[in-house]
């Protein structure tokens, strides 16, 4: 499981952004197709927070749905798993926008 390696580089970057201060939550946002699983991510944060700035902190996790562009038609949509036609004109010509990030979004520190 890479979520652990993941949680692991999330409360790295916490110490060094948050300077001392305990963190109140972290909101993250994550694509279907990061390829993380955000209940799992949620158990390692979980485990993996005490003893840290972190340790009193709630996780917040927003699913990012995927979008494409179509290439030919050049509309948008969301498609559903890992359908990447575009549901306009049905072509296979088109172009991941979301669904692949994953990334901190912001810290909140206690005051």
């Amino acid at each position: 499981m890479h979520e652990y390696t993941i949680v692991m580089s999330m409360l790295d970057l916490c110490e060094k952004h948050a300077k001392g201060k305990e963190i109140d939550k972290l909101v993250l946002k994550i694509g279907k197709m990061s390829g993380i699983e955000p209940h799992f991510l949620q158990d390692s944060f979980d485990i993996f927070k005490e003893n840290t700035i972190c340790q009193n902190a709630s996780i917040e996790i927003n699913v990012i749905d995927i979008t494409i562009t179509c290439q030919d038609c050049k509309k948008e949509a969301k498609v559903d798993a890992f359908n990447f036609f575009c549901p306009h004109c049905k072509s296979g010509n088109t172009k991941v926008l979301t669904g692949e990030e994953m990334h901190i979004d912001y810290i909140k520190l206690k005051e």
